[in-house]
């Protein structure tokens, strides 16, 4: 069974098999603990039953305060070749949904 949890710190070293795929943009280290530190709560990871790191998507809460105008940002979102066509990346777009609109109250945007 799948498991859909929040990304820690300690996923930044075992998320390489995603990050390695050509179809995957990559970024630094102090990209990924920024969006943990400010977007914690749109940060998730798939992890199989046997602990290897399937997926993640993340993302951020976009928005004006002075219009009460909230919505969320996917920034990033893959899967590793090997857990490719399961639905994962539906999964985790329809959680990142719900969240969005559980913490900002908003809308979410797909592009």
């Amino acid at each position: 069974m799948t498991t859909l949890r929040a990304f820690t710190c300690d996923d930044l070293f075992r998320f390489n098999n995603i990050n390695l795929d050509p179809l995957t943009e990559t970024y630094g280290i102090p990209f990924y603990l920024q969006y943990l530190a400010h977007w914690p709560e749109y940060f998730i990871v798939a992890e199989a039953p046997g602990g290897e790191l399937m997926g993640y998507i993340m993302g951020k809460a976009e928005g004006s305060v002075a219009r009460e105008e909230w919505h969320g940002h996917v920034t990033a979102l893959s899967v590793a070749p090997e857990f490719r066509r399961l639905g994962l990346a539906a999964k985790l777009m329809e959680l990142l949904e719900e969240i969005s609109e559980r913490y900002e109250e908003g809308t979410f945007q797909r592009h």
